[in-house]
Order: structure tokens, then C-alpha cells, then sequence
């Protein structure tokens, strides 16, 4: 409905602009008394993702040395229109045909109705915002040198300088904010934690919240040498750094450049306003720059900022990476290389290693509080609305802070704000990989090729790798980020074996015939054979995120088995097994923390396989023409593929469709997504 001309086709007047399309209409029915669904749109965007890309280099060859030098630069342009807030938002309440002296409460049936209030034109609440169109821009540098020197004709030698100099997204005029620690927050009774507005003025903070890492150089250095006409040697080591994570996903936000305008009752029964008369308002406060420390909490509410982006998050992921490996021809036609891989990242993205609003143990220490006493878990728990609080000696931490609320939300750092504040991208996450790698490759002869490739391999991270918190590769205690944090990454595949080959037949026969038939057909596949992939550890049920809103894990129960049944044995029937041990984890203490890691190696699904076969042929009709045959075979060995079993509360109650048929619980499994059925298709394909 963008480009609806409302003023004119409706005589609804108020939209932002006229061709802002038609509005959004919500609350029109009222239970099983009758009403239409809402309408008018719930979404009107449209954005642009434009990218421009220089390059540049020079290539000069002097003897034995080859130099090159090369330059880049990268533009994104990302801009987002919305215009789903600028063609007004109604809605509509019984209260505006009900009777006003019953104030809502209904005596016999409903009290006023939705959809009359509608037929009537009384909205009972409604806001104008806008057309929104951030415009980000994200810029990109590059330069490189290398040279090839080939000193003798057995030995060469790489060198190689790179440096990156890339910018964080930034917003064309700097309408964007986000929480700061030490900004004032008058909406909070001034409390530290308020917003704080990019840019250069009043009002702003004279800076940039993103900044460029300026030395993100990274040299390399290659080494190849011929040991004999069969053997060469190789080995490798050099920087790389990562690019920044994506930023146009980003909102500006109110207060900025744009606003919203509520229009609300003014007393009980009341409309808002009339349909007929529109939205009435000073077009220039839509656009009021107003720089707002306070946005946020609004009054008797809980509510969070627009975002909380880490200073350095600019500072690209930097990875140190080596290599060294032997090439071998064993006969004519085949080779095998092996190789040790390995590399060490850091500045890596891990935004749940901080929490900014998470209560240190040690604070509820200084208070006389310990929250491994459940008579101060209880206190902790309680709403200042119970009044137990108040009565142990603590007051609201300002005047318009909700009732509702428990006392461990009021001793928060930030207690106007409900979430954990973790910082964006922040660059805090670390990674171990080390591989033995091998390969062998049969080249083309007698009408068969084949590669296979093995790797053995150990993958761990600190706060990356896997998803934040309990059952995942992130934080296990914030406050002890160095304990219990390196873990395997949720990504760990630590063997894998792969095999690619083909066969052309040759044409053997008695005869022609024969042989035209039976020969230049073509036996393909692909075979993968690989580790299962992680189960992660249970997340902890002890009430500690309620606590001091930070989650912990179980812990493992040592000599318990964490299997019920092999994955890989081929015995499981989900229709009558639960295939984890409950008992191999126990949850830690109430108050206290777990020690187990994220991930454990010997805790992992069934062995991860794909095996696909083709054959097929080409069948010349005349010179630039052929008809081309192939048959794919998916799954060609029938393999069953159970889904992961349901694996996050080990204490959870097992279910049942019927007797001895689970449908739920510890390690139980979705037969009716198991998959690996055998499949295939026949491909044709016409050339001329």
C-alpha cells in the first residue's frame, strides 16, 4: 500500500506525507463478539545495498624477482526507507461505545465493542512517525606489496605486506545514539545510564562511536623448496585480519532526526480523536531534534536503549596462521601432500563475554547479601509491591520506578534497564585451530581421477563459536571471563574424510555396436565421512539469571555415561527410547556457579555422512550439437538420519503418546524428522 493517496481516496488527513500509504488499523474485533481483522500494512520498507569496488595494481618483473604491488577501496551504501510508521497507526477499544460510568466493567455480555467504536470513528489511541531513511556508509582501504623470488630453480621465497584499513558503518548525518555509562538519565532520577547522541554540537558527544583501527598490517612470508624431482617442500606464515562485522542492520534512532507523536485518551471513554478530523499535530515536531538523554525508560516502564556498540568494535579480528607440508609423488599420475595447519585468533567478535547490567556477586557481598542464602534469594525475589523490600531497607531507585518489580532488578548497575547492555561487537573472542591434514590425488589416466582429502583437527574458542550463554560456546561466568571459557567451538569437526573420483569406461566389446553402447559412460561421486556435531551442556535451572541475570551450566557427573544408547550403533528406535543419561549431569547449587566447559568432544551425534553417486554420458549428434545424459544417486546407501535429541533440561519430564511411545523429555528423539531416505534424479541436457 505504499504510494496510497489516504487524503484523497479515504479523507483520512494526518500521514506524514500523502502518498504515505494507507494506515495501520489495529484492535477491531473484540473476543467472540464480533469484529474484522486489522488492516493496513505491517511492514513498508524498502532498502538499497549498493557497493562500489576499486582496484588497482602493477605487476614489475626483474630477473628473478616478481613484484606486484596493488591498491582497493570499498564503499557500502545501505539505506533503508520505512514508511510504515508516517501513514499513521489507529487503534480502537470498546471503551468508546461501552458506558462510560461502568467504567469497562461489564454487568451481562461486552461492554462496548471494537469494531462500533470503528463504525463511529472514536480511535481510542494513536501515533504519527516519519518516513525513516538512515543512510550508512562504510568505507574500506587496502594496499598491498609482494615479491616472488625464485633464488635457485629449486628454492623460492614469498614476501608479502598487506594493510587494511577498514571503517565501521556510520550513519551519513549522524543520526544515531546508544547507552553510555555515564551519561545522566533525568527519566531515571538521574541515574548513570542514559543515551548519548553521535556527531559533532551541542548535544552530542563530539565523537564517533565507531573508530578505525589504523594498524591492521600483515605481513607473509612462503617458502617452496625441491628436495628431488619427486619431494617438494612448502611452508607458510603470515597475519590476516577478519572483516568487521555487519552494521547496516543498525536503527537510528527517536530523538535523532525523527519522532513518534502518541495521541491518547484524555479521560476514560473518551476518544483519542475523531477519523474525520485526522491527526493533528506540527508537522515540525516529526522532526524535532531533541537529543534526549531520558528516551528511555519511559515512566512505570522497564525498557532498554536503541543499542550499546563497544568502543574498539572497529578493530578487525586478527588471525596468526602457519603451515608447512610435504609433497610426495608416490608413482606416475599420483601424489600425496601432507600437511600441519594451524592458527590463533584474537579481537574476535564476542559480544556475550561482557554484561554490563549483570550484578557482581561481590556487590551483593558488600550489602550483607548472599545469594547462596535462600532467605536472600527470597528478598531478592520479592516486588517492591509486596512491600518486603521496603522492609528490609531498600527503596525505590527513583520516584516513577514500577512496582513490580523485583529487588534484584533495582540493584542492577543500570536498574532502568531491563537487558544486559552487552556491548556490540565487541572484540573480545579468541580461537585455537591445529590440523594434520593429508591428500591424494590421482590424476587423469586410464580414464579414472580421484582425490581424497583427511583432516585431524582441533577446534576450541573463548566466547565465539557457538551461541552466548548456558548450552552454548559463550560466557559461563562474566565475572571470571578466563575460567571455564575456552571450550571446543560448536563448529568442531575433528575428523573428516573426503573422497571424489571419477571412471570413464573405456569402449570394449566384440564389436562396434558394442562398444558405442557400453563405453564412454562416466561413474562419478562424492563421499564425506565426519565427527558428529556437538550437543551442548544443559544450562543450569538453579535460578541464578533471576539472581544476578547472568546464566551458568550443569555439571558433569563423573564415571556416568552420557549415552542411553550409542548414536552410532544403528539400534535406536525413537519410538521407544530415550537415547541421553539424565543422570550424567547435576545441577549446580542454588547461587553458585558451574565448572563444566561449553562442549565436551565424546558428547556428540551420529557420525555426520554424505555419499552421492552419478553416472552419466555425452552423446555427440553432429558437430556443435550432443544430448547429454546423467543419473544422480543421493544417499545411494540407504543411511538413516536421526534428528538431535532434545538435550537441554536433563531434570524435564518424559512424556508419552501412548505407553512406551515418548514424545518428549531428556534425549528424546522427532522420529518424524528423521531423514536420509534415498533419492535420485535424471538429468537431460541439449547442446547445440
Amino acid at each position: 500500500m505504499l504510494d496510497y493517496q489516504t487524503a484523497s481516496l479515504t479523507d483520512f488527513t494526518g500521514s506524514a506525507l500523502a502518498s504515505d500509504g494507507f494506515p495501520r488499523v489495529s484492535s477491531l474485533s473484540t473476543g467472540s463478539f464480533g469484529g474484522i481483522s486489522a488492516l493496513g500494512p505491517t511492514n513498508a520498507n524498502s532498502y538499497y545495498n549498493d557497493k562500489l569496488t576499486s582496484v588497482a595494481s602493477v605487476t614489475y618483473v626483474r630477473n628473478s624477482h616478481t613484484f606486484k604491488l596493488g591498491a582497493e577501496f570499498k564503499q557500502e551504501d545501505w539505506t533503508n526507507i520505512n514508511k510504515v510508521g508516517s501513514s499513521g497507526s489507529l487503534s480502537f477499544s470498546a471503551n468508546q461505545t461501552g458506558l462510560p460510568a461502568l467504567q469497562g466493567f461489564s454487568l451481562a455480555g461486552s461492554n462496548g465493542l471494537n469494531y462500533a467504536s470503528f463504525l463511529l470513528g472514536a480511535v481510542s489511541s494513536a501515533s504519527i512517525s516519519p518516513e525513516t531513511d538512515p543512510q550508512w556508509r562504510k568505507k574500506a582501504w587496502s594496499l598491498y606489496l609482494q615479491d616472488n623470488w625464485k633464488i635457485t630453480r629449486k628454492l623460492t621465497l614469498d614476501f608479502g605486506l598487506r594493510w587494511d584499513f577498514e571503517g565501521q558503518g556510520n550513519e551519513l548525518y549522524d543520526r544515531v545514539s546508544e547507552f553510555s555509562a555515564t551519561v545522566s538519565n533525568p527519566s531515571a532520577g538521574g541515574l548513570k545510564g542514559g543515551y548519548l547522541y553521535e556527531g559533532y554540537g551541542s548535544g552530542r558527544c563530539n565523537c564517533s562511536f565507531f573508530h578505525t583501527y589504523p594498524y591492521a598490517i600483515g605481513p607473509r612470508l612462503g617458502a617452496a623448496y625441491q628436495i628431488n624431482p619427486r619431494t617438494v617442500f612448502r611452508a607458510g606464515w603470515g597475519l590476516t585480519y577478519s572483516a568487521l562485522a555487519n552494521w547496516w542492520y543498525l536503527g537510528a534512532s527517536n530523538g535523532v532526526g525523527w519522532n513518534t507523536l502518541s495521541f491518547s485518551t484524555p479521560t476514560y471513554g473518551e476518544p483519542a480523536l475523531y477519523l474525520k478530523n485526522g491527526l493533528q499535530y506540527n508537522t515540525a515536531d516529526l522532526y524535532a531534534v531533541s537529543l534526549n538523554p531520558g528516551l528511555a525508560p519511559l515512566a512505570g516502564q522497564l525498557n532498554s536503549p536503541s543499542g550499546n556498540y563497544d568502543p574498539n568494535s572497529g578493530r578487525p579480528g586478527r588471525v596468526n596462521q602457519w603451515n608447512i607440508s610435504l609433497q610426495r609423488e608416490l608413482i606416475r599420475n599420483l601424489s600425496l601432500e601432507t600437511s600441519f595447519v594451524g592458527n590463533r585468533g584474537v579481537w574476535l567478535e564476542a559480544d556475550s563475554l561482557d554484561s554490563p547490567n549483570a550484578i557482581n556477586p561481590a556487590t551483593l557481598q558488600a550489602l550483607g547479601l548472599d545469594i547462596t542464602n535462600p532467605a536472600t534469594r527470597t528478598l531478592l525475589l520479592s516486588t517492591f509491591s509486596s512491600g518486603t523490600p521496603q522492609k528490609n531497607g531498600y527503596s525505590l531507585p527513583y520516584a516513577s520506578y514500577p512496582l513490580g518489580t523485583t529487588l534484584a532488578q533495582a540493584l542492577r548497575p543500570y536498574p532502568q534497564f531491563s537487558g544486559s547492555l552487552s556491548p556490540s561487537w565487541a572484540p573480545l573472542g579468541k580461537s585455537w585451530y591445529d590440523a594434520l591434514q593429508a591428500k591424494l590425488t590421482k590424476r587423469f589416466s586410464h580414464g579414472f581421477d580421484m582425490t581424497g582429502s583427511f583432516s585431524w583437527q582441533n577446534e576450541e574458542a573463548e566466547g565465539t563459536g557457538g551461541n552466548p550463554g548456558p548450552g552454548g560456546g559463550g560466557i559461563n561466568n562474566v565475572f571470571a571471563p578466563r575460567v571455564n571459557q575456552k571450550s571446543l567451538s560448536s563448529f568442531s569437526t575433528p575428523l573428516i574424510l573426503v573422497v571424489a573420483y571419477n571412471y570413464t569406461i573405456p569402449r570394449v566389446g566384440p564389436n562396434a555396436l558394442v562398444k558405442r553402447i557400453v563405453g564412454d559412460w562416466t561413474i562419478g561421486g562424492i563421499q564425506r565421512y565426519a565427527s558428529g556435531s556437538l550437543i551442548a551442556v544443559p544450562g543450569s535451572l538453579n535460578s541464578l539469571s533471576s539472581l544476578i541475570f547472568q546464566s551458568t551450566r550443569m555439571n558433569r557427573v563423573a564415571g556416568q555415561p552420557l549415552f542411553l544408547e550409542s548414536p552410532n550403533c544403528g539400534c535406536i528406535d525413537p519410538n521407544k527410547q530415550l537415547v541421553l543419561n539424565p543422570a550424567a549431569w547435576q545441577d549446580v547449587p542454588a547461587g553458585t556457579w558451574g565448572t563444566s566447559a561449553a562442549y565436551y568432544n565424546d558428547y556428540r551425534w551420529q557420525h555426520q555422512t554424505s555419499e552421492n553417486m552419478s553416472v552419466g554420458r555425452i552423446f555427440p549428434i553432429r558437430e556443435r550439437m550432443s544430448l547429454q545424459i546423467r543419473a544422480e544417486f543421493f544417499n545411494v546407501f540407504n543411511r538413516l538420519y536421526l534428528p538431535g535429541p532434545t538435550s537441554s533440561n536433563p531434570l524435564a519430564t518424559t512424556t508419552y503418546f501412548s505407553p512406551g511411545v515418548p514424545s518428549g523429555g531428556f534425549g528424546y528423539i522427532n522420529a518424524n524428522s528423521a531423514s536420509g531416505q534415498r533419492n535420485g534424479q535424471l538429468v537431460a541436457r541439449f547442446q547445440f
